[in-house]
């Protein structure tokens, strides 16, 4: 984000006064939720279970480093801000974080209380932003850091929004001709003559499949909706969530990705904690209760064990190959021995970061002929399927 953008933007808050009186103010712990209309309750509860954009905690840390580099109090910056941002579950949040500085908290324990919006990695790193009394600049780093979350979020969904949106489509697609167009074509084609063993394979297995999408959707609702409970289920104990992360790690093309995005994860939170001033066993234990994938979760504990024997975490790290690369390894090796880990993390995230961009480009690329070639195959089955009885009944005509 542009410095020069952020500090007119600063003076466009400043200047700003009537938007914040528009907002109701919400502190939690304050407010009384019960005596409001039930309409108000309702409403307060979508708000406190929605969640807060990436992009907003990205605009919120960068400007609030403005506003504190400019000299402008933490409290009144909080409530600015909490003015200014988009979500009003952000809003309640920041309100509630400048309500408990004025009862004697720091802003890190302020945001302590609400781990499902800010990460305990945003809380490490504020915490030793106050001890150092360098808030402004660790708030720079955190801002860098989210920006590059929320880029590598923006990529990954828009990779994926193609695929998914062709498959729906050939789903909506197909159902509808299995529902509608088959019955009505089948029975034609029996009032002018044909009978059931006139029609070719692949006409009686979409008969087949109409018949039972028309007649037992009802249970293949229910299959459906089984079988993604007992997944949801399995996925949700320890042996269950250990095999599934495995798995996708070891899909094909989609594996090597996902690799790449959990070690880029690891090693941007690692340098970020670490140049803020955060012990390396902290920072560890930290990077270990954001990581999403198990199998890099339980290595990472794996590490801190280790770290605490007086191992090095390259040293740890090289006995992974399939989770980390020899080049990660290498760099983190290097930057234990001249004491800059914390810089050396940075630039290998930054590596990756480029490495997940021209991966998503070559998939991208990639998956556009393989979806052509589907859909072309399944089209020509399609209309075989339904062409061959039409000129089985010319012939007989």
């Amino acid at each position: 984000m542009n410095q020069n953008k952020s500090k007119k933007e600063l003076k466009s808050i400043l200047n700003n006064t009537s938007q914040g009186a528009k907002r109701k103010q919400v502190i939690y712990g304050v407010y009384d939720r019960a005596r409001q209309p039930l309409f108000t309750r309702i409403n307060d509860f979508l708000i406190d279970h929605s969640r807060v954009p990436l992009e907003e905690k990205a605009y919120f840390y960068h400007l609030l480093a403005v506003m504190i580099d400019a000299g402008i109090p933490l409290i009144k910056s909080l409530r600015m801000l909490a003015n200014r941002t988009k979500s009003e579950r952000f809003s309640r949040v920041l309100n509630t974080v400048a309500y408990n500085i004025t009862q004697g908290k720091s802003m890190s324990e302020g945001m302590a209380r609400f781990p499902d919006v800010f990460g305990e990695m945003e809380t490490g790193v504020v915490s030793s932003g106050e001890a150092a009394g360098n808030m402004d600049k660790m708030l720079f780093k955190l801002a860098e850091q989210i920006e590059k979350s929320h880029s590598l979020q923006t990529k990954l969904l828009t990779a994926s929004i193609y695929p998914i949106a062709v498959l729906c489509v050939m789903i909506v697609v197909a159902a509808g001709m299995l529902i509608w167009i088959v019955p009505s074509l089948v029975g034609l084609l029996k009032d002018g003559g044909l009978e059931d063993k006139d029609f070719p394979f692949a006409t009686k297995i979409l008969m087949g499949l109409s018949t039972v999408i028309s007649d037992y959707w009802w249970l293949i609702i229910f299959i459906v909706v089984i079988l993604a409970l007992i997944f949801k289920t399995y996925t949700g104990t320890d042996n269950g969530k250990f095999n599934w992360d495995y798995f996708k790690i070891k899909l094909p093309v989609v594996g090597r990705l996902l690799r790449r995005v959990m070690v880029m994860r690891f090693v941007s939170m690692l340098g970020i904690l670490i140049e803020s001033g955060v012990p390396v066993v902290q920072s560890l234990q930290i990077i270990a209760k954001s990581m999403s994938n198990e199998l890099y979760k339980l290595k990472t504990w794996e590490v801190i064990s280790r770290v605490q024997k007086g191992d090095k975490i390259s040293q740890s790290l090289n006995e992974a190959p399939l989770l980390f690369d020899e080049t990660v390894v290498q760099m983190l090796n290097v930057g234990e021995k001249s004491a800059s880990i914390g810089k050396i993390s940075d630039k290998v995230a930054d590596h990756y970061d480029r490495e997940i961009d021209n991966a998503l480009k070559r998939l991208t690329s990639l998956f556009e002929p393989i979806l052509i070639i589907f859909v072309g195959i399944t089209v020509a089955i399609l209309a075989l399927a339904i062409l061959t009885p039409i000129f089985s009944l010319s012939s007989l005509v």
